[in-house]
């Protein structure tokens, strides 16, 4: 294997792009014999359990972008906000089928530094013995499936489902990972599926329409990506670029929208009484908390995901067409015992709750993980929300919703200090990936 990745790297990257779609095969196909040599756990759901559960993960979604403007047919769904476990995809995907936070299921970066241009690296994945979500659902006799537009997602969580699909595209479009799904759940009996759309993350590229419609200066130069990151003082290029950036991101979420509208059509029309999920793995920065960011935390967090876990990081979008009781501080580890309390079958020790009840007001949700930089923890309680980087030594207090810069009261700061989990100890195992892959984490963004 070794010899074989040593040849890949001499390859030039066009090269690479051009085997992405045997490799992509062979990806999968290992994938997918690694959960059949699983020993699946004997549940038996209920009577009245959902036959069919579909959970649409669009990566990047921020919550304060659902709305009856640009997501007409999300806003009507039954939804609130949730607060991810982790700033990036890999530990927040990871948290999102085990029902437990990154430091739990140790899928996470464990690096203490703090610049920018430190080696990127993709976290250990969880265990493979942990029992999940997905292995749950195949012991009560659902056949699982896992659909991801982009490799993040799939490197995390690989070998949960009994079949995957991966698009060898960097940014596969939504209606792929739909239509794939389609195909396949066709004439299956009992099925859950974890849909993940590429379309928000970098690179930006929605349909031609979408791009008019929001009158994005396409000529601009890299807006499907991101400049002027760390700029306090934005001149009017600066300002032309970050205001098309924004209506990019929102023609994004726009064609999402109406994509997911019209899977929902088929599926109805496919399958009886689907039960829907759309959410996030975590939301977006977009020059927010600048000056913040520069002056603490050395720009790492001032754009894009995986630094400082902000509010337009940190909360994502819950919608479902199920009865849930949305109230409270929900958390995205509140899913997966959800999802098996639908089903009616008793899972395994988890951090969170089932959304059929009513949250504890003890909870206080957690948000880690960072990839960008020094670990940066946030915690809640309530309005009351503390961020903390032990590295650098900086603890900033916030008043929700408007997240305000705020002195928490001392017993108030004192209860999220003393609840927030360890820390990082340093450099701990890695994931490893072929070149193929490497090449194409690079293109979204993962340097």
């Amino acid at each position: 294997m070794n010899i074989k990745r040593s040849l890949i790297e001499t390859l030039p990257p066009s090269v690479k792009r051009l085997l992405s779609v045997p490799y992509d095969f062979y990806q999968t196909q290992r994938a997918d014999r690694q959960f059949r040599m699983k020993k699946l756990p004997d549940n038996q759901p209920v009577e009245n359990a959902p036959q069919h559960i579909v959970c649409v993960v669009v990566d990047a979604l921020r919550a304060d972008h659902i709305d009856d403007k640009t997501t007409p047919f999300l806003s009507h769904l039954n939804g609130t906000d949730a607060i991810t476990p982790g700033t990036w995809t890999f530990p927040a995907m990871s948290s999102f089928i085990s029902g437990v936070y990154p430091h739990e299921h140790g899928a996470s970066i464990e690096r203490a530094g703090t610049s920018e241009s430190d080696q990127f690296t993709l976290p250990p994945r969880m265990d493979d013995g942990r029992t999940t979500l997905t292995e749950l659902l195949a012991g009560a006799g659902y056949e699982t499936y896992g659909g991801f537009g982009h490799d993040t997602p799939f490197v995390a969580i690989a070998g949960r489902f009994h079949t995957h699909t991966l698009f060898h595209k960097v940014n596969s479009k939504a209606e792929d990972v739909f239509d794939a799904y389609l195909n396949w759940v066709d004439g299956r009996n009992q099925t859950f599926a974890l849909l993940h759309l590429a379309d928000p993350h970098i690179p930006v590229e929605p349909p031609e329409q979408y791009w008019k419609k929001h009158s994005v200066d396409r000529s601009i130069e890299n807006i499907k990506n991101w400049n002027f990151k760390t700029e306090p003082d934005c001149d009017e290029t600066c300002q032309q670029y970050r205001a098309n950036r924004r209506r990019l991101y929102r023609a994004a979420v726009d064609h999402v929208d109406d994509a997911t509208e019209r899977f929902v059509n088929k599926l109805e029309s496919t399958v009886e009484d689907p039960l829907i999920i759309v959410t996030s793995d975590h939301g977006e920065a977009m020059w927010e908390h600048v000056e913040t960011d520069v002056e603490l935390f050395n720009g790492t967090g001032c754009v894009d995901h995986g630094g400082t876990p902000y509010e337009q990081v940190a909360r994502v979008p819950l919608l479902t067409n199920a009865d849930w009781l949305l109230e409270g501080d929900i958390s995205l580890i509140d899913i997966a015992p959800t999802l098996l309390d639908a089903v009616g079958i008793d899972g395994i020790e988890m951090s969170g709750y089932s959304l059929y009840d009513k949250i504890p007001e003890s909870r206080k949700p957690i948000v880690e993980g960072c990839r960008n930089g020094s670990e940066k923890k946030a915690i809640y309680n309530g309005q009351s929300k503390l961020v903390v980087s032990k590295e650098q030594d900086v603890t900033l207090g916030y008043r929700l919703p408007k997240e305000q810069r705020v002195e928490l009261p001392a017993d108030v700061y004192d209860t999220l200090v003393d609840s927030l989990p360890s820390w990082p100890k340093g450099e701990t195992a890695h994931t490893e990936v072929s070149d193929v892959v490497e090449d194409r984490l690079g293109q979204l963004g993962y340097k």
